[in-house]
């Protein structure tokens, strides 16, 4: 059954309650990874940078003996290393940058003298001044710093600055070892991209799951919505769907309890309380719908009217209680006769509607004429009475459009049998009759 998703329906409800949670977890276990994975990598840069440094510390240490100085030749500043010139000799700079990646600066004071790194046009940063924020932390402040953030030439760097002191201990220059930021960005995206993959798989899988199963549910609790409104609209023989009938949940002993109502209710409306027959209202229902049937598919039906004879001489004779103990014990035999062959119902008083379906008129008589004679030769007992009762019925075809004209056929043929001596079938212009059961006076 399909239906309109209501903004605020269950199916909604159940996704809202399934995949929100599992959408709002997926996120912040991957923004804390992230996060996590962002943190370590920085201080794993870190640690690589400042190791770095002492290597290429000690690299200098071995390559040029004696301390770090500054000269001044002829308005040139030099970086000396005892009396080796670093000003312009990049082999150990380059050789670390070819198998690392790594840029390094050497400052003299706050000029670059020896770098990798290079400036649009690609020409070396000689020259160029290092940034206000690493003069003041690492020259004037003598302290090494790494930084998260620094751009040099319009690259955004993870660097490290220690400082290098003159024999006499003052701060004259400094050491830059740095890694492009995109490249650590690259790193963390590519180590985070297995966590948000198995992420996103495991929210589709989830939501996958939880949209089949709210389907289910809700497919379920539509067909014991729709069951419920068809009894609310008085159609007490609207169907049920097994699969939700079979469920070993919740809602399959719900849809059993609403069938078990449902049978409650038509026993209730559309039953004789007395008789256990259909009562008039229901009979005429089933008529009309025998009737249908006819017109459409041209399934024939016979309708007749039965009176119990001399009923109202039982109930002044013996009391009323021993007409319903005979009217309760006739009705069961002709319940258990219509078994197969249509339906019976208690038209008023001691009148029955019987209607056989699928038959055609003489059938439909004979079946009858069992009937009858099943009825009267069977007492009924009441205390220590025994009643022989007899019943008269007057049937007629179906084919007749109108049901007032095939009810009132019939009862004119009962009208006939009931004047011609009862305990007999009347039925175009025919009689079936035995000797009468119990005379009277009355119908």
């Amino acid at each position: 059954m399909k239906a309109k998703l209501r903004k605020n329906g269950f199916f909604r409800v159940l996704l809202k309650m399934n995949m929100l949670p599992v959408i709002i977890l997926t996120l912040i276990i991957t923004t804390f990874s992230a996060a996590r994975f962002a943190t370590s990598m920085s201080v794993e840069v870190k640690d690589g940078l400042v190791n770095m440094c002492q290597t290429v510390i000690t690299l200098y240490d071995t390559a040029y003996q004696g301390d770090y100085h500054v000269e001044d030749q002829d308005g040139t500043v030099y970086m000396m290393k005892g009396e080796q010139v670093l000003n312009g000799d990049y082999t150990i700079v380059d050789s670390i940058k070819e198998k690392t990646g790594i840029d390094i600066t050497i400052f003299c004071r706050d000029t670059r003298v020896i770098t990798t790194i290079r400036t649009g046009d690609y020409v070396r940063a000689i020259g160029t001044k290092a940034n206000d924020t690493v003069i003041d932390d690492v020259l004037k402040g003598g302290h090494p710093q790494f930084y998260t953030s620094t751009i040099v030439e319009g690259v955004q760097y993870f660097s490290y600055y220690e400082p290098l002191y003159a024999s006499d201990g003052t701060c004259i220059g400094m050491i830059f070892l740095g890694k492009p930021s995109a490249e650590v960005e690259k790193l963390v995206f590519d180590s985070l991209n297995p966590i948000i993959i198995f992420g996103i798989l495991t929210m589709l899988v989830v939501c996958v799951v939880t949209i089949q199963f709210s389907n289910k549910l809700v497919t379920a609790i539509r067909t014991i919505e729709s069951f419920v409104a068809n009894i609310a609209k008085g159609e007490l023989h609207t169907g049920f769907d097994d699969d939700v009938l079979n469920r070993k949940d919740e809602l399959g002993d719900m849809s059993r309890y609403l069938i078990r109502m449902q049978k409650s209710l038509q026993n209730l409306v559309e039953q004789d309380i007395l008789t256990g027959l259909y009562n008039r209202r229901s009979g005429e229902n089933l008529l009309r719908r025998t009737s249908e049937k006819y017109r459409g598919e041209g399934i024939p039906f016979c309708v007749a009217l039965g009176d119990i004879d001399h009923f109202k001489r039982v109930n002044d004779t013996y009391g009323h209680e021993c007409g319903d103990v005979a009217l309760i014990e006739i009705s069961a035999r002709v319940k258990e006769h219509m078994k197969g062959k249509g339906f019976a119902a208690r038209w008023g008083g001691e009148e029955l509607l019987v209607v056989y379906e699928n038959m055609q008129l003489e059938k439909a008589a004979g079946c009858m004429e069992e009937l009858r004679e099943d009825i009267c030769t069977h007492p009924i007992t009441y205390g220590d009475t025994t009643l022989s009762i007899t019943m008269t019925f007057g049937i007629t075809d179906g084919n007749d459009g109108k049901i007032e004209h095939m009810i009132r056929d019939a009862d004119e043929k009962l009208y006939e049998g009931k004047n011609s001596g009862r305990n007999r079938i009347v039925y175009e212009g025919k009689c079936k009759e035995s000797s009468p059961g119990y005379s009277a006076s009355g119908r």
